[in-house]
């Protein structure tokens, strides 16, 4: 529970469904096993865009310091014009997003930016049983104003966006993992930060395709009654990903 990851050179694939990362991780410990540092560098290729990034952190016991650069292009980029009578944007629900941009189709239009995150992490294992992890995060994204955007599934503007993340997981040995999910985003919007509060479910299992070292992660986020949340190709305010993951020592 307390060494994490055991050190050495590492490659991650990750299929998205819609998208594959590419992520080579380089880790090493320091005074002791239960303390390590890592340092990576990915890339990613979807159905609405492509990024860089680099990445590195220090974790200390259940304590992790990390950051992260990159660079991200977006080819099917959503951006909105303001409301009238003070309101956002205007057409940015989740039926005008679908509309202007169908599954098949065109994109709306394009843009690109820098972006960079800073983030703590605490890692609680209270048993063999169940463990917990709360992130706290402070990123900055120089996009378009009054853009959607397509990892947290909701529309704001260019700016710092502060975020907290609470997981709940009961581990079984053969089955996998199961838990709570809560994350609370403030986010800019019009010169100022509105707060989103979404809850869900993570769920993680062995798929099997290899030996080892292979996993089926599921994520699930729901926000009832917000027309600017949620995955703009359904009606519904839900945040959905299934994610496969093959991780290679080098």
């Amino acid at each position: 529970m307390l060494t994490g990851i055991p050190p050495g050179d590492r490659f991650y694939l990750d299929y998205l469904g819609t998208g594959a990362r590419f992520t080579l991780e380089h880790r090493r410990t320091f005074f002791g096993r239960a303390n390590d540092y890592t340092f990576g560098v990915s890339s990613l290729l979807g159905y609405p865009l492509g990024q860089l990034e680099a990445t590195a952190a220090v974790r200390v016991l259940w304590f992790e310091l990390g950051a992260a650069v990159g660079y991200r292009l977006l080819w099917r980029n959503l951006s909105f014009e303001p409301g009238e009578n003070g309101a956002y944007c205007r057409d940015c629900d989740r039926p005008a997003r679908r509309d202007q941009d169908p599954l098949l189709g065109s994109g709306h239009g394009t843009d690109d930016f820098l972006f960079g995150e800073a983030r703590l992490q605490l890692y609680a294992p209270f048993n063999e049983y169940f463990v917990f992890t709360s992130l706290f995060a402070a990123r900055y994204e120089g996009v378009a104003p009054r853009s959607y955007d397509w990892f947290y599934t909701t529309v704001h503007d260019p700016g710092w966006m502060v975020r907290w993340e609470a997981i709940g997981l009961f581990k079984h040995r053969k089955l996998g993992a199961v838990g709570p999910y809560l994350m609370v985003n403030s986010l800019p919007r019009a010169d100022r930060h509105d707060n989103e509060f979404a809850f869900g479910f993570n769920a993680m299992t062995r798929l099997g395709l290899v030996d080892h070292n292979d996993m089926l992660f599921i994520t699930f986020l729901l926000r009832p009654g917000d027309g600017l949340y949620g995955v703009h190709s359904y009606f519904a305010p839900v945040r959905a990903l299934i994610v496969y993951r093959l991780m290679l020592s080098l």
